[in-house]
């Protein structure tokens, strides 16, 4: 596995036909779930595989998995 990301790291993903881009606001090493948009997000995260919440610049956030991200 790669290095894991660290709280404030810069980070995108593939979204739709485009890209998305955020800062890290958590980093979760255990499985988690928040409510986002009214939506129930659930990622099962671990040491090896964490979870992160990324904060968009409008606001928005998004759970994502560590194999969904990339620095930026």
């Amino acid at each position: 596995m790669t290095e894991p990301l660290r709280k404030g790291a810069a980070v995108r993903w593939h979204w739709g036909s485009g890209t998305a881009e955020g800062e890290i606001e958590a980093v979760f090493t255990k499985p988690v779930s928040r409510t986002i948009k009214g939506k129930r997000i659930r990622r099962n995260a671990s040491q090896d595989k964490p979870a992160y919440l990324v904060r968009q610049a409008d606001g928005a956030k998004a759970l994502k998995s560590h194999s969904e991200l990339e620095a930026h």
